[in-house]
Protein backbone atom coordinates (compact mmCIF):
# COMPACT_ATOMS: atom_id res chain seq x y z
CA UNK A 1 0.00 0.00 0.00
CA UNK A 2 1.71 3.46 -0.99
CA UNK A 3 1.94 6.13 1.44
CA UNK A 4 -1.16 8.22 -0.04
CA UNK A 5 -3.36 5.30 -0.27
CA UNK A 6 -2.15 4.81 4.19
CA UNK A 7 -3.23 8.69 4.62
CA UNK A 8 -5.71 8.67 2.95
CA UNK A 9 -7.27 5.69 4.79
CA UNK A 10 -6.37 7.56 8.25
CA UNK A 11 -8.00 10.20 7.05
CA UNK A 12 -11.22 8.54 6.15
CA UNK A 13 -11.18 7.17 9.35
CA UNK A 14 -10.86 11.10 11.66
CA UNK A 15 -13.69 12.18 9.46
CA UNK A 16 -15.95 9.64 10.07
CA UNK A 17 -15.07 9.65 13.77
CA UNK A 18 -15.59 13.19 13.52
CA UNK A 19 -18.99 13.26 12.12
CA UNK A 20 -20.22 10.97 14.51
CA UNK A 21 -18.81 13.24 16.99
CA UNK A 22 -21.19 16.31 15.81
CA UNK A 23 -24.36 13.75 16.07
CA UNK A 24 -24.04 14.75 20.25
CA UNK A 25 -22.46 18.20 19.89
CA UNK A 26 -25.98 18.72 17.52
CA UNK A 27 -28.28 17.12 20.20
CA UNK A 28 -26.53 19.08 22.78
CA UNK A 29 -26.77 22.85 21.60
CA UNK A 30 -30.18 22.26 20.36
CA UNK A 31 -31.18 20.87 24.34
CA UNK A 32 -29.09 24.16 25.35
CA UNK A 33 -30.31 26.34 22.73
CA UNK A 34 -26.26 27.29 22.34
CA UNK A 35 -25.78 27.90 25.18
CA UNK A 36 -21.92 27.37 25.75
CA UNK A 37 -22.48 25.28 22.23
CA UNK A 38 -19.63 26.95 20.44
CA UNK A 39 -16.86 26.14 23.19
CA UNK A 40 -18.28 22.69 23.08
CA UNK A 41 -17.32 22.29 19.06
CA UNK A 42 -13.82 21.74 18.83
CA UNK A 43 -14.37 19.72 22.66
CA UNK A 44 -16.32 17.46 20.91
CA UNK A 45 -14.94 16.64 17.69
CA UNK A 46 -11.59 15.97 19.81
CA UNK A 47 -13.37 13.85 22.18
CA UNK A 48 -14.88 11.78 19.23
CA UNK A 49 -11.19 11.28 17.30
CA UNK A 50 -9.63 10.32 20.64
CA UNK A 51 -12.53 7.42 21.59
CA UNK A 52 -12.09 6.51 17.85
CA UNK A 53 -8.02 6.09 17.69
CA UNK A 54 -8.22 4.36 21.47
CA UNK A 55 -9.86 1.77 19.74
CA UNK A 56 -6.94 0.48 17.49
CA UNK A 57 -4.18 1.41 19.72
CA UNK A 58 -5.58 -1.02 22.11
CA UNK A 59 -5.14 -3.81 20.14
CA UNK A 60 -8.27 -4.35 17.77
CA UNK A 61 -7.50 -3.25 14.07
CA UNK A 62 -9.39 -5.70 12.04
CA UNK A 63 -13.47 -5.42 11.01
CA UNK A 64 -14.63 -5.50 14.46
CA UNK A 65 -11.97 -2.89 15.71
CA UNK A 66 -13.44 -0.66 13.59
CA UNK A 67 -17.00 -1.27 13.96
CA UNK A 68 -16.36 -0.68 17.55
CA UNK A 69 -14.26 2.38 17.13
CA UNK A 70 -17.91 3.85 15.76
CA UNK A 71 -19.92 3.85 18.58
CA UNK A 72 -16.82 4.71 21.08
CA UNK A 73 -16.45 7.42 18.92
CA UNK A 74 -20.28 7.94 19.48
CA UNK A 75 -19.67 8.15 23.32
CA UNK A 76 -16.26 9.94 22.87
CA UNK A 77 -18.16 12.96 21.31
CA UNK A 78 -20.92 12.89 23.92
CA UNK A 79 -18.86 12.46 26.67
CA UNK A 80 -16.48 15.91 26.04
CA UNK A 81 -19.47 17.66 24.55
CA UNK A 82 -21.91 17.69 27.87
CA UNK A 83 -18.14 18.59 29.41
CA UNK A 84 -17.61 21.33 27.40
CA UNK A 85 -21.09 22.73 27.96
CA UNK A 86 -20.64 22.00 31.40
CA UNK A 87 -17.62 24.48 31.61
CA UNK A 88 -19.16 27.06 29.30
CA UNK A 89 -22.16 27.39 31.75
CA UNK A 90 -19.38 27.65 34.63
CA UNK A 91 -17.46 30.48 33.59
CA UNK A 92 -19.80 32.48 31.27
CA UNK A 93 -20.76 35.56 32.78
CA UNK A 94 -25.01 35.23 34.48
CA UNK A 95 -27.25 36.60 32.05
CA UNK A 96 -28.65 40.54 32.00
CA UNK A 97 -31.78 39.76 33.24
CA UNK A 98 -31.17 37.44 36.17
CA UNK A 99 -31.17 38.03 39.72
CA UNK A 100 -28.31 36.00 40.50
CA UNK A 101 -26.63 38.24 42.91
CA UNK A 102 -28.92 40.84 43.47
CA UNK A 103 -31.20 41.17 46.84
CA UNK A 104 -34.52 42.21 46.77
CA UNK A 105 -35.22 45.52 49.74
Amino acid sequence: MTLEARLAFVLFFFALWCLLGLLPWALAAVLTRGRGALLALPLALAGAAAGGILVPILGLRDAFGFFLSLPVALAGGALASAAAIALGRRISPPAAGSNIGRRDE
